[in-house]
């Protein structure tokens, strides 16, 4: 058994420093084919120039394997682990040799700062570095994990929103609509939106930061929220942002929402900010180390 844990540790760092190069220097498909398909439709002129661009710098990070933005992001790992996986870990040991590994080979820019001296280690580790999730999956014996790299631009644009429960359901969408507007072309757009309702000032903040992790092309399940997503959307499609700032009718690609219970008394609701550059890849492995597939 010691040896098989062994070879998984060994199969997990491997995939993690791979997984970490793919979604800094690799845009995701459903990413791409929406871009093009945005692309195709935006009247704006000076942002089919800017949409041109993107698509150009996305086929020469890819092709060089170098880093789609200068701005390297703060990496987050998404871990969805099986109870029946044979070991039952925060994996923080092997994501901290793969991110001093990845920063190194990539190379990744230095993106941790210390809030209180300002001192940055330059290898994206330090005080609570990086930040991990963990959900435990019932009846399974896989281990995803998902790296979403977080740039400053469209982070500096989330927002934490706490709402009256009477008028919380209809003020959010101003709330959401005016945070965009009033951040034009800073968050780089067109941008993602991740936006979470409900549960505490915490938990909607990870919940909307986990709808970034939702397929692009995928609605809500939900009929009422795929409604509700598309109508922010549009809204904010009507606000004539466009690509950078520059005007347009594409300054949002996606909006995704989650949603959990809350208190009677409180209705927060998190938006977390995702620029053009969604950059997010993944890797499973079942209980013998094989890759399930190339997510």
């Amino acid at each position: 058994m010691e040896k098989k844990i062994s070879l998984l540790k060994e199969i997990i760092s491997k995939n993690l420093i791979e997984t970490i190069r793919k979604a800094t220097t690799k845009p995701p498909e459903d990413l791409l084919s929406l871009i093009k398909k945005t692309a195709s439709q935006e009247q704006n002129l000076i942002s089919k120039t800017q949409y041109d661009l993107i698509l150009e710098n996305f086929e020469y990070g890819s092709q060089n394997s170098i880093p789609l933005c200068q701005d390297t992001g703060v990496l987050n790992f998404f871990i969805e682990l099986g109870n029946e996986f044979p070991i039952i870990s925060n994996f923080k040991d092997l994501i901290e040799a793969a991110i001093l590994k990845a920063t190194e080979q990539i190379p990744l820019r230095g993106n941790t700062v210390n809030p209180i001296t300002n001192e940055n280690p330059e290898n994206n580790l330090g005080v609570n570095a990086p930040q991990i999730y963990i959900d435990i999956i019932e009846n399974s014996s896989n281990l995803k994990i998902t790296v979403l790299p977080k740039g400053g631009g469209s982070e500096n644009i989330s927002k934490l929103f706490m709402l009256n429960p009477s008028t919380g359901l209809e003020e959010f969408k101003d709330k959401i609509i005016n945070a965009v507007k009033d951040a034009g072309g800073m968050p780089c757009p067109p941008i993602i939106l991740g936006i979470g309702i409900g549960g505490d000032a915490t938990a909607c903040m990870n919940l909307a930061k986990k709808a970034l992790l939702r397929p692009l092309n995928q609605p809500h399940e939900w009929e009422n929220l795929a409604n509700l997503e598309t109508e922010l959307k549009q809204k904010i499609n009507d606000l004539n942002i466009g690509v950078m700032g520059l005007g347009g009718q594409s300054t949002c690609l996606a909006v995704h929402i989650n949603i959990a219970m809350r208190h009677p008394a409180s209705f927060p609701v998190g938006m977390v900010v995702q620029c053009y550059s969604h950059r997010i890849a993944s890797f499973q492995i079942n209980r013998e180390g094989t890759l399930i597939n190339d997510l």
